[in-house]
């Protein structure tokens, strides 16, 4: 019994031990496995603290992009609410235009009804005339009233004179002509030339002007005051100063109330009007406003040389550019009238002429003797706005007589678009939206950047070797321009501060804004001497940017194998103003330079006529009718001065009409069938009365258009009695 039991107590610690020892593997496994856990736990946590955190970054991000995009979207707000005002205000004078339009018509329709009145008092004078001679036949008592018989029929013929306008000698409506003036109102320079009817070969140009004397022109450039209702300043002392950093800054926006007003000319013709600049008065206030105060020194200028009454006196020649319309020029004539140029809006003392015309007067008037009659040149009017080409062939030279080869061209690529590709290069570089605050709240210093650029980049540019030569050159904005710093948004103001805000601006830079102008003007150029399809014997370059030496070599470099003589014509910035003198003169003179030119339009009448086959049905009127477009004459004909189109027996469409309205349309398509097609436009209307009204049908009706030096008069004659109605329209043919 205790040998037994000894064994079972022997065997329980053993077995304890064992179980002990299992336990304790059993525990020191699970320890290490809840080690790993805690590790990979651990890991977890660190995992989910880096998530956490880039969490954290790209909300941070998000934030910031957020309220970026709330400034946008207050910005653009805001720019809305502004282009809604201007929309508004657009609307607004839309509607002033089209009333100031109607009143105009009503103008022209009483002006028509004057003349028709003053018709027919002149014929019931020609009928008392022969009543009067034939009385005074009768009864033998011709030393009676004899004076009063010859003062009636000289003033009676001299009325008649006055239409007809063929006096041989001399122009009639121009016999008080002492002094010719030529006035070139030109896109960024102006100037004027003159000359006195005695002495024909002593023509002076202008180089007196306020604050510059020397030069031929002066810049077309206003100040005004702060409300733009007065000019302070003009030309030259309009140009603005370079600012003062610290008077910049103390004065941002006060400063900038009176800035300068340029460019105006750019609002006529059809230059896209995105491309317009933006203007802070109305560009006809500013147009007048330049004639008038370019018109004291005229008027001065004149007075100074000779003791005449200037409106009665003095003849007016206002150069125009080639594409400008018949609207255009009427509202020249009508800025011309406002500042006091002429005393009658429709005063024959003032006249037009497209400045390419008058570049090839003034070319051939000193180099005729470079061209034998018969042979073709072509005339490059490179100005600061436009440039004009012009093809026209020596007819003869005692007198001087050029007839058109073909139509006149022209674009908006003269040396102002320099400096647009200029500003385009700003803008690169320090971004639109800077540029154009600039431009709104601080002109003057805007200004001063682009007058910075002529001088100092542009002008040496052209300069002879001077292109090899050159370079870069340092755009200092910071001295400049100094309130421009605050517009540059932060990742361009960084890199600016790191170049101490210094543009450095290369050869190539400026090779290239000159190269995207130049290549337009020798494309116009390709495109005339392949108009012409016969030989040009030369081309002359007049105008300002004329001068400028990379384009010239860049225009013989291009055409030297074509074009025997290639010239830079005797006075280039005054050629234009010389040459309208030249040609004012032979208006004095009757001597009629321009003896033909080619029409760029077909002008024709809406006719109703019969409707057939082949006819829109839906153009067919319920009494079997269709109105069409009846061409007189068509585009690319050789027009002579005063040659007569017309179209005759025209009756009216029933028998009690009491008159006929003939309705005057243009287009450049050569074949149009229809008044209200594409590129169709309405001119004007021509209505002649009808009186005979118990003839009914019988009541034949010529109409007809003369094309004059620089305008159609349209007619219309009553074959019946010899009624006959005359208007006119200003005529340029290189139209939009």
């Amino acid at each position: 019994m205790d040998d037994s039991s000894e064994n079972i107590y022997s065997d329980k610690p053993r077995e304890f031990i064992e179980k002990l020892g299992f336990s304790y593997y059993e525990l020191n496994n699970k320890f290490i496995n809840l080690l790993e856990e805690n590790q990979k736990i651990k890991q977890q946590c660190k995992n989910l603290e880096e998530k956490n955190q880039e969490n954290l970054r790209l909300n941070s991000a998000l934030n910031k992009k957020n309220q970026k995009i709330s400034r946008i979207n207050s910005n653009l707000i805001e720019e809305n609410k502004e282009i809604s005002r201007i929309n508004s205000e657009l609307k607004e004078k839309l509607e002033e235009k089209e009333r100031k339009f109607e009143e105009f018509q009503q103008y022209v329709s009483n002006l028509e009804k004057q003349r028709n009145e003053e018709l027919q008092q002149l014929k019931k004078l020609e009928m008392m005339s022969q009543n009067l001679d034939k009385n005074l036949g009768i009864l033998k008592v011709e030393e009676i009233n004899e004076n009063i018989i010859k003062t009636f029929r000289e003033n009676n013929e001299d009325f008649l004179a006055s239409f007809s306008n063929k006096d041989p000698n001399e122009s009639l409506p121009y016999s008080n002509i002492k002094v010719v003036v030529g006035l070139d109102f030109g896109t960024t320079y102006s100037g004027f030339s003159y000359c006195h009817v005695a002495n024909k070969q002593n023509i002076c140009s202008n180089e007196i002007w306020p604050g510059k004397v020397g030069k031929l022109k002066i810049n077309t450039i206003l100040r005004y005051d702060d409300e733009y209702n007065n000019v302070l300043l003009w030309g030259a002392p309009a140009l603005v100063k370079k600012p003062k950093r610290q008077i910049a800054k103390k004065n941002n926006q006060n400063n900038e109330r009176n800035k300068p007003v340029e460019l105006f000319k750019l609002f006529l013709g059809n230059l896209c009007k995105n491309s317009s600049p933006k203007l802070p008065v109305d560009y006809k206030k500013a147009i007048t406003d330049y004639l008038k105060e370019i018109g004291k020194v005229i008027k001065n200028t004149i007075a100074t040389h000779w003791s005449i009454n200037f409106f009665e006196n003095v003849l007016l020649i206002l150069t125009v550019p080639a594409e400008y319309s018949e609207k255009d020029i009427a509202i020249m004539r009508e800025c011309a009238y406002n500042a006091n140029l002429i005393n009658d809006k429709y005063s024959k003392n003032l006249q037009f002429i497209s400045a390419p015309e008058a570049a090839a007067i003034y070319c051939m008037e000193k180099e005729y003797d470079l061209l034998n009659i018969g042979e073709t040149f072509m005339v490059v009017d490179c100005g600061g706005g436009t440039v004009d080409l012009t093809t026209r062939k020596l007819v003869g030279n005692n007198p001087l007589q050029l007839s058109e080869v073909t139509e006149r061209i022209g674009d908006f690529c003269g040396s102002a678009f320099i400096d647009e590709q200029f500003i385009e290069f700003l803008c690169y570089v320090l971004g639109h939206q800077a540029i154009d605050l600039l431009r709104e709240n601080n002109n003057d210093q805007f200004q001063c950047l682009v007058q910075e650029f002529r001088k100092n980049v542009k002008e040496p540019f052209t300069a002879g070797n001077i292109i090899r030569e050159f370079n870069y050159y340092e755009l200092d904005i910071k001295n400049i321009s100094p309130n421009l710093l605050q517009y540059v948004d932060e990742e361009i103001r960084e890199m600016m501060e790191k170049d101490e805000w210094l543009i450095k601006v290369n050869f190539n830079d400026i090779k290239s804004m000159f190269d995207s102008i130049i290549d337009r003007i020798i494309r116009l150029i390709h495109v005339q001497l392949e108009n012409i399809q016969k030989a040009c014997s030369a081309i002359f370059l007049v105008g300002g940017f004329s001068e400028n030496k990379y384009l010239q070599r860049r225009i013989k470099q291009e055409f030297c194998h074509d074009i025997k003589c290639l010239r830079i014509s005797d006075q280039p910035i005054a050629a234009i103003s010389r040459g309208a003198v030249v040609y004012g003169l032979s208006i004095k003179s009757s001597d009629c330079i321009i003896s033909s030119r080619v029409l760029k339009y077909t002008y024709g009448i809406k006719l109703c006529v019969d409707w057939k086959e082949g006819d829109p049905i839906e153009r067919k009127t319920f009494h079997g009718k269709v109105i069409k477009f009846s061409p007189l004459v068509r585009k690319g004909t050789v027009v002579k001065v005063d040659q007569v189109f017309n179209s005759s027996n025209h009756r009216p469409s029933n028998p009690s009409q009491t008159a006929l309205n003939f309705a005057l349309y243009r287009t450049s398509e050569y074949n149009a069938e229809y008044c209200d097609g594409p590129g169709v436009e309405l001119l004007g209307s021509l209505r002649i009365d009808l009186p005979d009204v118990h003839l009914g049908y019988n009541r034949s009706v010529t109409f007809g258009l003369s094309f004059g030096q620089m305008e159609i008069s349209a007619f219309a004659e009553n074959a019946v009695n010899g009624q006959k109605y005359v208007t006119s329209f200003s005529l340029n043919d290189d139209d939009d």
